[in-house]
């Protein structure tokens, strides 16, 4: 796990050295075990790292092929490696160290552009190609590893943080749209960032830049081309568990110490149980709070004791948030709205004092069937066959608002089928309805966008796709990537820990996705499969409990000490004072949340903004509970 950055020039010239300097520097969370940087004509090239394997100076970056035509930058690990190894040497490859880094170089000079789809594992790379004046980035197939990039006249700059871009002179104007997406979504899907001009490289996906010639993007690996197979249960289930265990088994190989994450839920569960067959009392890392409705400590510490986990647990309280905000939206680079990236980050900050690695159970609810929204599109989606869509609209919404409980789960049934694509994948406790009042003039023009669809990916067109492969495909291309993903990366590097997500091997994506879609959502239960697994290893009280997500106790702490901190800020507010919002609807949404309503997301939004304005866009420094820069 480490950042790199760099930066590529069509011109016979060489990036300046303060420049890549620069970019080091802003990377140094990432990879605070050392620092390498290579330039010549065309192409600078930076890397920050975080020793997992091959500690030695042989696994030092940038890496160099032997005959010196080859430069390559990586951050992420490669869990077949060996096996690649194996097969390179058999070809006559020789090897100078233990790393996996040294793999895809080799890879690269047999396989060519072939070799991305030959990875298993998590990565964001960039190879220089002496030899063609060509530089190659590419990203792992989920998007576990980030990487964002710059296009101009003069060439191509990239890097692992938007942070470690400004360097580079390209983070210049924001983009209206980005702020949008941020306050309706809760994130900013990948089509944009913050930063006009500046791109995320998608998953799956590797470019391709020569000298004097436009970049070019190419995907290389999608999801079967089928529907769900028939399979039988039985086979189902000993499939899925012996993918996941080969992954686990894969995601353990380090030369450090590695533990788990332990929420409490299915899938950190079942990946704790699977880990400690390969390594019995391995250390398991959990966060709890005070509010007992947030807390899910319990069933965390249930499964460490069934398991006979070395168990380290931390609460998270409203002062550590105040004082741990200003580093986390600085790591963040753009606004980020999930609430869960701070425990996610307490939880990388208690485990990062005992272990460089941990697993987590990433991916679980995106290949499986564990969110909400699949369960209600496919009830609306079955729902609007069989109804003609006049009834829906005119005569259901007067007849369901008479039968109580019912009509109401009937109105939101139907409701959800007249629905425009991407609206039910919007957090609907965001700004999304309230937009219009909130909006200032530096903002107004991104009104006119299409809301909904900013968020919709890339969809399936093949007929043979079932609706519900079609539905967590979309999870697939933008909520887990941009959202989950991009939380769990930059929380945990924040922390200088690596986070392997064994969901998210290739084996076990593809599996997932031809399973029978009964295995996924059984007679209104989601993830059901997945849960009969976890049931056979951690016990069921656990496992067939309501879902809770990694959340916190933000109602309790905007009525307390962190509705004080977003009232001082909104006191000199830079947001409203640039235009982007006006200062009423937030003092009336703050003033309705004490009085016992819930904007608690709202708030979030305006306050990670608010500080990311400061901190990032302005580079005011920390702002303490005056609100005085330091």
């Amino acid at each position: 796990m480490c950042g790199i950055a760099g930066q590529f020039l069509h011109g016979d010239v060489t990036p300046d050295s303060k420049v890549l300097a620069g970019m080091a520097e802003a990377l140094r969370y990432r990879g605070p075990d050392d620092e390498g940087l290579y330039r010549t004509t065309h192409i600078g090239l930076v890397h920050r790292r975080l020793s997992i394997r091959d500690l030695s100076d042989a696994g030092h970056c940038p890496m160099a092929s032997l005959d010196g035509l080859m430069y390559l930058v990586f951050n992420g690990e490669i869990y077949n490696w060996r096996e690649l190894r194996t097969e390179l040497e058999s070809g006559g490859a020789l090897f100078q160290s233990q790393s996996d880094t040294e793999v895809i170089l080799h890879g690269y000079r047999v396989w060519g552009n072939a070799l991305f789809g030959r990875l298993r594992g998590m990565f964001a790379l960039a190879i220089w190609d002496a030899s063609r004046r060509c530089l190659l980035l590419a990203r792992d197939r989920a998007g576990e590893k980030p990487l964002f990039y710059r296009t101009s006249s003069e060439g191509l700059v990239f890097a692992s943080s938007l942070e470690a871009l400004r360097p580079g002179g390209v983070l210049n104007t924001i983009d209206p749209v980005g702020v949008v997406c941020h306050l309706v979504h809760s994130f900013i899907p990948a089509s944009h960032t913050v930063w006009q001009g500046v791109q995320v490289l998608p998953p799956a996906h590797y470019l391709e830049i020569e000298c004097g010639q436009l970049p070019v993007l190419t995907r290389y690996w999608e999801f079967p081309r089928s529907g769900p197979l028939k399979r039988s249960l039985h086979d189902c289930e000993q499939t899925v568990e012996a993918a996941l265990d080969d992954s686990v088994a894969r995601c353990l190989d380090a030369d450090v110490p590695v533990g788990v994450f332990l929420s409490g839920g299915a899938d950190s569960s079942l990946i704790a149980a699977l880990a400690a067959r390969h390594c019995p009392g391995i250390p398991a890392f959990s966060l709890g709070f005070r509010e007992a409705r947030h807390n899910e400590l319990p069933y965390a510490r249930r499964v460490a004791k069934h398991l006979g986990l070395e168990h380290v647990t931390f609460d998270l309280n409203v002062e550590d948030a105040i004082e741990w905000l200003p580093h986390l939206v600085t790591q963040y680079g753009q606004p980020f709205g999930d609430s869960s990236s701070l425990p996610s980050y307490g939880v990388a900050r208690l485990a990062r004092q005992s272990v460089k690695v941990c697993l987590s159970g990433d991916g679980g609810d995106e290949s499986f069937g564990g969110y909400w929204r699949l369960q209600s599109g496919v009830y609306a989606a079955r729902y609007g066959r069989w109804m003609p869509r006049i009834v829906r609209k005119r005569i259901i919404p007067n007849v369901a608002s008479r039968l109580g409980g019912v009509g109401r789960r009937w109105l939101a049934v139907n409701a959800l089928s007249l629905q425009v694509p991407g609206v039910s994948y919007t957090n609907r406790q965001s700004w999304f309805e309230r937009l219009g009042d909130l909006a200032g003039p530096a903002l107004l023009p991104a009104l006119a966008e299409d809301l909904a669809g900013l968020r919709v990916g890339k969809t399936v067109d093949r007929p043979e796709v079932s609706l519900v492969q079609r539905l967590l495909y979309d999870d697939f291309q933008v909520q887990l990537p941009d959202a989950y993903l991009t939380k769990v990366d930059v929380a945990s590097m924040a922390a200088s820990l690596e986070v392997r997500a064994p969901f998210l091997d290739q084996r076990v994506l593809e599996l997932a996705w031809s399973l029978p879609d009964s295995t996924k959502l059984h007679w209104g239960r989601r993830k059901w499969l997945l849960k009969r697994i976890a049931a056979r290893h951690v016990p069921a009280e656990v496992v067939y409990r309501p879902k809770m997500g990694f959340g916190m106790p933000l109602p309790q702490w905007f009525r307390g000490a962190l509705g004080e901190y977003l009232e001082v800020l909104m006191s000199d507010s830079l947001a409203v004072g640039a235009g982007w919002i006006l200062a009423g609807p937030v003092r009336t949404c703050l003033a309705e949340h004490r009085a016992g309503l819930d904007h608690s997301t709202r708030l979030w939004l305006i306050l990670w903004f608010e500080l990311w304005l400061r901190l990032v866009e302005h580079r005011a420094g920390a702002v303490d509970m005056l609100g005085r820069g330091g």
